[in-house]
């Protein structure tokens, strides 16, 4: 009977391994594993760390206790520095898995593990294209469309994503920042998704006739609107920082590259920035309603302007203190970053001008870095 068990065990696997969804089961377990080394495993095991984490923490619920989803509080003071995404989604957590640790840090730990999907994703699919169809010559009508056909076991298998997804995940800034209660990585993985967004429905867009870019549900149209909501999510989690970023990344980008005009015609400017408006618009309209100018002095006030123009709460640094972060936070990969930047050989704008819009991932990862560093 052992024996028989046995040689059944390889027929069962080399079966599974010729079904049309054994890539999908690899793609999942992987990122799964990543996710849960890098972001989840032990999560809830530390207790709440320095005093920011508490204050996050309790202000979720305190929502709970209150009822009060619209005005933040900590200790009966009302709590303006931050916008209330990242206190609602610890309020649902503590619904979920009760008013603890883990409650505390999952939107963190989710945001992290959205954000290297949607990388390894983008990276799966610049594979297909750069391999397949290389050259702006070859732009063959749908060619996009079909993301896994036919080559979805060699797109899935193919060494660049899963090395994407490990370096995005396995470095001390990603981790530190998923594996704690507040908003920041919250913040990251929404406009790091929103930017990687934008960039599918650019390049989703350069291969599509214009009978298929009519149709409202194309690939290029979803990731466009995808782009908008997780922008909108951005600007509810830390404010105007959500949308200012983006859009100054990708303008650069486009004023480059010399595709700016065209891209506002493609990218439903006017769709999204009324989904844009129906996110954002009601929380700060209600915010004020109740708050008065208190909540404007305070939020675009102070924890706006006045953090942008001038050190607020002793946060001073050295000009040079963002290398130092770049450089230990996402060491050991940080020390190839100065030889990655002046590989894509950015200057050369013609060059880049020529390429089709999925071989434009480099660059678009330069303009990427370089805006949030300098900002």
């Amino acid at each position: 009977m052992k024996l028989s068990s046995n040689r059944e065990i390889p027929t069962i696997f080399s079966r599974l391994i010729k079904t049309p969804w054994f890539p999908w089961l690899v793609f999942i377990f992987g990122l799964g594993l990543i996710g849960w080394l890098a972001f989840f495993w032990r999560l809830g095991t530390p207790g709440l760390l320095d005093e920011t984490e508490p204050l996050f923490a309790e202000a979720s619920r305190q929502m709970l206790v209150t009822g009060d989803w619209i005005t933040p509080y900590f200790n009966e003071e009302t709590r303006f520095d931050k916008p209330p995404l990242i206190y609602w989604l610890m309020a649902i957590f503590y619904r979920i898995v009760g008013v603890n640790e883990w409650g505390v840090r999952l939107p963190s730990a989710f945001s992290a593990l959205m954000m290297i999907c949607l990388g390894f994703y983008t990276l799966s699919y610049y594979v297909q294209q750069t391999q397949f169809y290389p050259t702006k010559n070859d732009k063959k009508s749908g060619s996009n469309s079909k993301f896994y056909q036919p080559y979805l076991n060699r797109i899935i298998f193919h060494p660049l994503p899963w090395m994407g997804a490990v370096l995005m995940a396995f470095n001390s800034e990603t981790i530190g920042w998923a594996r704690i209660g507040v908003s920041d990585m919250l913040l990251t993985g929404c406009m790091g998704s929103a930017l990687l967004a934008f960039f599918l429905g650019y390049a989703k867009s350069e291969f599509k006739d214009q009978q298929d870019l009519s149709q409202p549900w194309n690939s290029a149209n979803i990731w466009y609107l995808a782009f908008y909501i997780l922008t909108a999510l951005a600007v509810l989690t830390k404010g105007p920082v959500g949308i200012v970023l983006p859009i100054l990344i990708i303008s650069s980008f486009l004023i480059y590259v010399g595709e700016g005009r065209k891209v506002l015609r493609e990218m439903l400017l006017l769709k999204g920035s009324l989904i844009f408006l129906l996110i954002t618009i009601p929380w700060y309209i209600l915010v004020i309603l109740v708050n008065g100018q208190n909540y404007i002095n305070s939020f675009f006030g102070y924890h706006n302007f006045a953090r942008f123009t001038t050190v607020v709460n002793h946060h001073s640094a050295p000009w040079y203190f963002y290398f130092i972060v770049v450089l230990m936070g996402f060491a050991p990969f940080s020390v190839y970053l100065p030889i990655a930047i002046a590989s894509t050989k950015f200057w050369k704008r013609r060059y880049w001008q020529d390429q089709t819009r999925i071989q434009q991932l480099e660059l678009f990862a330069v303009f990427w870095f370089s805006g949030i560093f300098l900002f």
